[in-house]
Parts: C-alpha cells; sequence; structure tokens
C-alpha cells in the first residue's frame, strides 16, 4: 500500500515523519486552537513532545496504539467531542482517511520526530495586476502622502498635488505606512519587516531668474506670465496682490501670503481650534453635571422630607416591631404546642378506628359462622356474635369519645393558625414600615454622598473650564496678532514670475530680493527650499526572508507617538495570537514588548496625544487600551462581534473610537469602559476611520464605497460623492483638513474639507 499525501508518498513500511507528514495536517486542521499562544483544553499540538503531555482530558495519544489514541478517535470521528468541530472559526476541515491513516501510523510508530523549523522565504517578483490601495498615510500638517501599492510606496505632495517620489520598499505588499509627526520619517512595513525611511528635500532651480524677458524692466508696467499650456497666468499691477487667474481670466487665488506664514496660521488655528472644543466640551460636561447635581438635590429633598415626617414615629415603629414579633413568636410557640396535641389525638383517634375495624370485621365473622353453624353448635356460634357485638358497641363508643375530644383540640389549633397568620401579617407591616425608614435614612445618606461628589466634578470642571476659556481667550488673541501681522508685513512688490516646465510650481522674485514659490494650480504658498524631495532608507526592523525575524508575521499596524520617540508595531500569526511591540525609530532598537496582547493578529494602533496610551484593534474582535510606559492593560474594551480594523483616540483622550469588519463605529468613554454610540449604518467592513482635526470630527471609509465624515454622537456631517469602487484604505491628516483614500483598482483621491474631490492619482 503506498499513500500519497501532499506530493509525499509514503509506503506502508516506511517510517511517517512527523514535520513533512504529520506538522502540515495539524497546521490546517489543528494548531489554530491547540498552540502554544491559545491552547484549547490544555492541549497543544504544536510537537511531539507537546502532543505527549497530552492535556486537561489527560493523554492525547497512547504510544504504539494509534486505534487507541483520544487524538485518533477525536480527529477519525469515533468518539466525541469531534475535532475538528463542524463549524469552527478558523474553518479547519478535518482530516481525510488518507491523513488519518498517516496519524495512526505516525503514533502506532512510537510518535517520534521533531518539528520543522521555520524556513526563509524567497519571494517571487511582484505581478504587475497588484495596484490595489494596501497603506495609506499623511502628515501631520497635510504637506505629504504616501501609498502602498503592492511593494511599491509613492509619495505625493499634496500642495503641489505632484508625485513626488516611488520606491520600491518590500518584496511583499506593503501593509502599512506612518508618518512621524514632524513629517521627516516614514516608516513602512510588510511581512516580517519594517523599513524607516528619512525625507531629503532639494532647493528647487531658481528658474525665475533663469527666463529671458520675465524680470520687469517699468515697475509701471502690469506683469503677466502664463504656463506653457497657457491655460493659467499670474497677473500683477503696481500696488496690489498679485493674483493667480484661468485661461478664462477668472481669479484663483490671490498671492498674498508664503508657506511660513501659512504654517503659522495654520498651526494657531489648529490650537484655536482645539482650545474651542475643549471650552464647549467641558461646558457640555458642566451643564450635564449640574443636571445631574440639580436631580440628586431633588432626591434628596424629598428623602430628606419623608425622613422628617418619619423621624417623629421611628421610636413607635420599632416599638410595634418589637411588640408583633414577640407576639408573633408566643403564637409560634402555641400554635407548636397545639399542633402537637392535635397530633396526638389524631393518634389516638386513628387507633380507636383500628379497634373498631377489627371489631368489625370480627362481628362480621362471627355472623357467617353463625349462618354456617351446624345445630349442636349454633348455642356457641351465638354467644361468639354477642360478644363481638358487644365489643364492637364498646370500640365504636371509644372512637366517638375520641373524635368529639379531638374536635376542640382542632378548632383551638386553627384559631391559633389564624391568629399566628395575622400575627405574621402585622410583622410584617411594621418590619416593611421600619425598613422604609431606614431606607429613608440610607437614601438622605447616599444622596447627601453622591451630591458632594458630583458638586467636587462641577467643581473641577468650572475650573478647568474657567482655565480653558482662558487658553481660548490667548488663541484668539494669538490667532488675530498673526494675521495682523501678516498683513502688516505683506508680500513685496513682485519683479518676476515664471512657471515649472509641468506648470505645477510657480516662483516669483520680489522687490526685496525674496524668492517664492507657489501651487501653479492653487496659488496655495509652498516651500521654496523644499520643491524637491527623496526618500532614502535608515534602516530594517527585521527581514522579510529571514525564519528569525523579530516580527511575526505581517506587521499590519504601525503607529508613532506624538512625540516621535516610539514607533508600535503591530502583527501576529493569524488565528493564534497578537504581537505588539514598541521600538527607538531613531535607532531600531526594541524598547518594549507587550506581552500576549491578542488571541490573534493585531490589526491597528494608535497613540493618545499625550502619549500616556496606547490603543490596539485586533482580528480577535478586542480593543484593548495599554499603559504605553509600562505595557500594563488600562481597559480591555469588547463590544464588537468581528475584526476590529480602525481604532483612534480623539485629541483630548478623553473618547476612543473603534471600528471594524461588522460594519459598525463605535465610540468609547476611555475612563469609564462605556460604549457611548455605535453608528451601525454601513453596510460593509469599515476600512478606516480616524478622528481628525481638533474636535470631535471622524473620517470613515467602507467597502460599500462610502466616505464621509461623522461626529462621535454618529451625526454625519459630509459625504464624499463619485467614489465607485471598494475603498480599501484611507489617511487624515491633524491638520483637519486633508482627507486621503485608495480604492480596489489603486486609484489615490485628494478631497477637500467639504468633500470635493481635488485631485486623483492612478496607480
Amino acid at each position: 500500500m503506498v499513500l500519497a499525501f501532499w506530493g509525499r508518498c509514503v509506503g506502508a513500511a516506511e517510517a511517517v515523519s512527523f514535520a513533512n507528514d504529520i506538522q502540515p495536517m495539524l497546521e490546517q486542521s489543528c494548531l489554530p486552537c491547540h498552540n502554544a499562544t491559545k491552547s484549547e483544553g490544555g492541549l497543544i499540538l504544536e510537537t511531539p513532545k507537546s502532543i505527549l503531555e497530552g492535556g486537561d482530558n489527560g493523554p492525547a495519544i497512547v504510544l504504539k496504539q494509534g486505534l487507541k489514541s483520544l487524538m485518533y478517535e477525536t480527529a477519525a470521528r469515533t468518539k466525541k467531542p469531534y475535532m475538528p468541530p463542524e463549524p469552527n472559526k478558523a474553518k479547519a476541515a478535518h482530516l481525510n482517511q488518507k491523513q488519518l491513516e498517516l496519524l495512526r501510523r505516525w503514533i502506532d510508530q512510537g510518535a517520534k520526530g521533531e518539528a520543522r523549523p521555520k524556513a526563509s522565504a524567497s519571494w517571487a517578483g511582484m505581478p504587475a495586476r497588484v495596484v490595489s490601495v494596501s497603506a495609506l498615510a499623511a502628515t501631520a500638517d497635510g504637506r505629504y502622502a504616501a501609498a502602498g501599492r503592492g511593494g511599491m510606496v509613492t509619495v505625493y505632495d499634496l500642495q503641489l498635488q505632484r508625485e513626488a517620489a516611488r520606491f520600491e520598499a518590500h518584496p511583499d505588499i506593503v501593509s502599512a505606512v506612518a508618518f512621524s509627526p514632524d513629517g521627516a520619517l516614514l516608516a513602512t512595513a510588510s511581512c516580517g519587516e519594517v523599513k524607516l525611511w528619512r525625507r531629503v528635500s532639494t532647493p528647487g532651480e531658481r528658474f525665475v531668474q533663469a527666463v529671458s524677458g520675465e524680470v520687469k524692466k517699468d515697475p509701471k508696467s502690469p506683469l503677466k506670465v502664463s504656463n506653457r499650456a497657457g491655460s493659467v497666468f499670474v497677473e500683477a499691477v503696481q500696488g496690489q496682490p498679485a493674483v493667480l487667474k484661468n485661461a478664462e481670466g477668472k481669479e484663483i487665488a490671490k498671492l498674498m501670503s508664503d508657506r511660513e506664514a501659512m504654517d503659522k496660521a495654520l498651526s494657531r488655528n489648529v490650537a484655536l481650534a482645539g482650545a474651542r472644543f475643549e471650552v464647549t466640551f467641558l461646558e457640555n460636561q458642566q451643564k450635564l453635571q449640574k443636571e445631574r447635581l440639580a436631580k440628586i438635590e431633588e432626591d434628596l429633598a424629598k428623602a430628606k422630607k419623608e425622613q422628617a415626617v418619619l423621624a417623629p414615629k421611628r421610636a413607635e415603629l420599632e416599638k410595634t416591631l418589637v411588640a408583633a414579633g414577640k407576639k408573633k413568636e408566643d403564637l409560634a410557640l402555641e400554635f407548636d404546642v397545639a399542633d402537637v396535641q392535635l397530633a396526638d389525638f389524631k393518634k389516638e383517634g386513628e387507633a380507636r378506628r383500628k379497634d373498631e375495624f377489627g371489631a368489625t370485621k370480627k362481628r362480621e365473622a362471627a355472623v357467617l359462622a353463625l349462618q354456617k353453624a351446624a345445630p349442636e353448635a349454633k348455642a356457641a356460634a351465638q354467644k361468639e356474635l354477642e360478644e363481638a357485638s358487644i365489643a364492637l358497641n364498646n370500640f365504636t363508643k371509644a372512637r366517638v369519645a375520641a373524635d368529639a375530644s379531638e374536635a376542640p383540640v382542632k378548632a383551638k389549633r386553627d384559631a391559633l393558625q389564624k391568629n399566628f397568620e395575622d400575627a405574621i401579617k402585622s410583622y410584617g407591616v411594621a418590619a416593611g414600615a421600619v425598613s422604609n425608614a431606614q431606607t429613608v435614612d440610607a437614601n438622605v445618606r447616599d444622596f447627601s454622598e453622591t451630591a458632594a461628589l458630583v458638586q467636587k466634578e462641577v467643581e473641577a470642571y468650572t475650573q478647568s473650564l474657567a482655565v480653558a476659556k482662558e487658553t481660548l481667550v490667548r488663541e484668539e488673541a494669538a490667532v488675530a496678532q498673526l494675521a495682523k501681522d501678516t498683513a502688516a508685513q505683506g508680500v513685496p512688490a513682485l519683479e518676476a514670475a515664471a512657471f515649472s516646465e509641468d506648470g505645477v510650481v510657480l516662483q516669483t522674485l520680489h522687490s526685496d530680493g525674496s524668492l517664492r514659490a507657489w501651487s501653479g494650480r492653487t496659488g496655495v504658498p509652498v516651500d521654496p527650499a523644499s520643491q524637491q524631495v527623496r526618500w532614502e532608507p535608515l534602516f530594517t526592523i527585521g527581514s522579510a526572508t529571514k525564519a528569525d525575524s523579530p516580527l511575526t508575521d505581517r506587521v499590519n499596524a504601525l503607529a508613532f507617538s506624538l512625540d516621535g520617540k516610539l514607533l508600535a508595531t503591530g502583527s501576529g500569526e493569524p488565528s493564534r495570537s497578537g504581537e505588539i511591540k514598541l521600538w527607538n525609530p531613531a535607532t531600531g532598537k526594541l524598547v518594549r514588548e507587550i506581552p500576549k496582547p491578542h488571541k490573534d493578529a493585531v490589526l491597528c494602533l494608535d497613540f493618545s496625544s499625550d502619549g500616556r496610551w496606547l490603543a490596539s484593534g485586533g482580528a480577535d474582535r478586542a480593543v484593548r487600551v495599554w499603559e504605553a510606559g509600562t505595557g500594563k492593560l488600562y481597559r480591555n474594551l469588547e463590544a464588537h462581534s468581528h475584526h476590529v480594523l480602525a481604532v483612534s483616540f480623539r485629541f483630548d483622550a478623553r473618547r476612543l473610537a473603534s471600528a471594524g469588519a461588522d460594519n459598525h463605529i463605535k465610540t468609547w468613554d476611555v475612563e469609564k469602559s462605556d460604549v457611548l454610540t455605535s453608528y451601525t449604518k454601513f453596510t460593509k467592513e469599515v476600512t478606516f476611520m480616524s478622528y481628525f482635526g481638533r474636535g470631535d470630527s471622524l473620517l470613515a471609509t467602507s467597502g460599500a464605497p462610502t466616505v464621509q465624515v461623522l461626529t462621535d454622537t454618529g451625526a454625519v456631517t459630509q459625504k464624499t460623492e463619485g467614489i465607485s469602487k471598494f475603498v480599501t484604505a484611507a489617511a487624515a491628516g491633524t491638520d483637519g483638513q486633508t482627507e486621503l483614500f485608495g480604492d480596489i483598482d489603486g486609484t489615490v483621491w485628494l478631497a477637500s474639507r467639504d468633500g470635493k474631490i481635488i485631485q486623483s492619482w492612478r496607480p
């Protein structure tokens, strides 16, 4: 007999190999539930040694007795519980006859061997058809975005709305990308490895000075320069701001600022938005707590009123309760005595009835004997009948007397029973009255304590609100002053202008000798010193080819802490274990590992803005919050019914949002671990979700396809139309303005804050 198994022929007399013959079938059908991380029933089937150790139900195998081994019997479905069960979450198939025969023979041969070590990977070239956007990220200031397609990463300059760089990052699909908070570093992830890249900027050419005829000769004459296509031109008149116009002469933008001023304004406006949100949030919380306090004080006043009414009656109520209790106990004793007496009389009556019954039977027998007696025995039979009749008469009298004696005892006992029941009711009424008085006292105490606590919360919110309002005043003043300074400074008179060859960049030379740069499409100022960028590799964490990589399987999530000092990676072996590691992005050294963070692969990560917490979501449907500084579990949040695909802290870290393959978005009170809202109107999985800006706005995308902005209370504030393909990835800048999303066909879309499509890039 020869068994063919996964391309390997095993003869009947040939030794069965654990590594080549048994381990593959266990990985397919058994290890999802019986591994070192998730050992259901205490049974681990990873190695011959762990199999021999058995589990909670005893030994898994009996050496050299395959047919009598529990592992074989349950797999062959001859003994319950059948393994693997059907259905099962891992979708593991049960062993076929060839596999079962191999398992039996391996056990019969002594269950020997060693598990095969993980082999190094050799990657084939990425097929050209793999173009789906697998990962997206944007810098905090909304300047750059990175998109992963296959093993390639493309970086886009969002201000100039053009591709800035493209490079091959990994041999496998890019599964995650993330920018450092300052945008200087880019982390990319794939199977078994993470790479860090550094942005290198090259100043753009001062081509404005190289274009003949563009320098104005007469300062009074107007300046008008167009791009090569003639679709956009810049026009400047003495004493007025330069204007960017389209071919029809319609104004696109006034060139009234520079990038430095715009970045300052953006930063100040983001801070101002945060200050306004903080005031609004604290005002709402203060209002809620005041309303709660008012309700508690109302309940307290009512309880005190009841207490005042009951207070003079308390002594009488307790006296009545004691008296009712004593009466109940006395009647209970009397009732017990009467019950015993009645039982004795009943016993006596039963004895007399038994005697009477016996006498009746004897008389009946005597009557029958007299009827059958011979003439010579008639006299004797007649005498026996007379004696039996006399005895019956006597027993009947005794029974009647016993019944007569029982009647008054029974009547007394019934009367005592009624009195006892009445006493129980009276005691219950008295006890209820005393209990009610005690409850009122407890309510007064509890309401008073709660009112004091809520009052403290109101005072805390009041103090925080006062500080927040002071901050808001300062931020408003700073924004106003910045606007005044910018307006006063202005932009020096335009001396010359020139468009780049592709028309993407407009450079201008001003009367003070300064050189400025602008988007040739929108007129938005850009940094003239960084129009050309490239991304240089710094170092690699792990390896996509080596079996001993410190990163397990595919790295699905990346997150930088806000101070840029930590890079968190989320990975794990699917259906078996999750993995979270924190690295130093400057050196690539491991800082901390969180042991067994999830029971399945980690799919998403996010740091809180203060760096205190790290949130994670996994394929085990759990959301967890960790202390970033220690790795200790802070909150375990479970409400999703499918993989958790996204987690995001609100900027104030008071709220956490999560989204998943169950089509739901949930928001959580981090401190109380409560679900605050559950948004359930998506028809397909939520592929991305993140807070952006300094408020409660969430950018969410779904495979439906859907792209929308909603508040963390579930109110939809914006929808993006015109998307027809499955949305696979998205990104949101913390500036509150940048919205990016990519689809299954590889297109990356850039949308404005009102949801309008600005630009798109095909692969």
